[in-house]
Formats: structure tokens, C-alpha cells, sequence
């Protein structure tokens, strides 16, 4: 296992406002860098939400749920002490947009990948945006997936362009733990699986000028 601060690898390290560090990963880059992708049926499926309480604000379109929060949609899984759903309607295409705020101790968002691996965020606050595809988690933020982490005071994640920001505030640096041999072996797999598929082609044709 390797530690290392994420300003002193491969990353750009600048000074903000309020003494903030931010770092930018790219696509594929440090802990998403398997070939893993999230399950794009997941926001096709139901929404399943269990609390201990439940309130609802109708006239701001609010929806609260308290105690041992835990929300499912496909392989999707939100569990907090509190989730607070705020829904708007889109006057342009009549479409309803729905944000997840969440809070725990801490609350914690998870997807499965297509490979069958987790990719989890935790924090203390998530805000979860399906229609946008963005999370943003704070307050001793933590992103693990393929046995890495990345950790700092602020984290952003889409789930389809795979983009990943994280920042930390007062002095603090951004943290990666990293985890070689796993995502050596995932890079091994996955390219055999591209090594094989051109193989089956190539059999296939030369059966046929056999043939004929």
C-alpha cells in the first residue's frame, strides 16, 4: 500500500481563496483509472426510500425523511441519520428534477460498476443530483472504489464522464491511499477481454474461406 499526497504526484497544485488546495483528477486518472463504468440502467429503475420518520412540505415540494435513512434505485444505495428530497419542475420540458440532500455520521452513497466492484462515497453531507449526474460530498469526504481511496474536505463525482475534483481546506492536503496490485489486475483483465474479442473474429472468417 502507498501513501502520498495527491499535490506531489500528478496533479497541479494551486492556492485559492481561504488557503483552499484543489485538485483536479481526469478521467481515468489515480483510483477511477479501472475500466469500470457505473450502471447506466440504474436511474430506470424504482426508488425505494425506508426511514424511522417521514414529513413532507408540499407547498415547497420537500420531502424529509429521518432515522436510519436508507434509499435504493438499482444498485444505487443512499443510507444517512437524514435525507431531505427537494423536487423542482423544469418549465422548459415539463420534467421533474429531484436533489438528495443527505446527512450522517456518516452518510454514505454507493453504485456497483459493471465489473460487479462498489464504488462508495462517504461524508458527512452528500448532495445527490440524478438528472445532472453530479455528487458532491463534504465534510471529511472519503471515495473508495477497487481497494483506493482519495479523501479531502470536498469531493465532486460525475457518474458519466468518470471526473473527479477534490479539495481541502485550511493547509490540509488532499490524501490518496493506493492499492498497485488491484489496479494492476484490473488493467491485466481488462486487457485480455479486448485481446480476445478480435481473436473470435478472426476464427470466424477463416472457417468460411474454408468452407467455400
Amino acid at each position: 500500500m502507498m501513501k502520498a499526497n495527491l499535490s506531489r504526484i500528478t496533479f497541479k497544485r494551486s492556492t485559492f481563496k481561504h488557503n483552499t488546495f484543489k485538485v483536479i483528477a481526469l478521467t481515468c486518472s489515480l483510483i477511477l483509472c479501472s475500466p469500470a463504468h457505473a450502471d447506466k440502467t440504474d436511474l430506470e429503475q424504482e426508488i425505494t426510500i425506508k426511514s424511522q420518520r417521514q414529513a413532507a412540505d408540499l407547498k415547497n415540494k420537500i420531502a424529509s425523511y429521518l432515522d436510519n435513512v436508507s434509499i435504493r434505485q438499482g444498485s444505487i444505495s443512499i443510507t444517512a441519520d437524514v435525507v431531505k428530497v427537494f423536487s423542482r419542475i423544469d418549465e422548459k420540458n415539463g420534467t421533474k428534477n429531484d436533489t438528495y440532500l443527505a446527512k450522517g455520521k456518516p452518510a454514505i452513497f454507493q453504485q456497483q460498476l459493471e465489473d460487479g466492484s462498489l464504488i462508495t462515497l462517504q461524508a458527512d453531507e452528500i448532495t445527490y443530483n440524478p438528472s445532472s449526474n453530479m455528487i458532491t460530498i463534504s465534510g471529511n469526504a472519503l471515495v473508495k472504489q477497487a481497494g483506493s481511496e482519495v479523501s479531502g474536505n470536498e469531493i465532486t463525482y460525475n457518474t458519466v464522464s468518470e471526473k473527479l475534483e477534490a479539495q481541502s481546506a485550511n493547509n490540509q492536503p488532499v490524501t490518496t491511499i493506493l492499492q498497485p496490485t488491484v489496479l494492476k489486475k484490473q488493467k491485466e483483465t481488462y486487457e485480455k477481454s479486448k485481446e480476445e474479442k478480435p481473436t473470435d473474429k478472426v476464427v470466424e472468417k477463416e472457417g468460411d474461406s474454408r468452407d467455400n
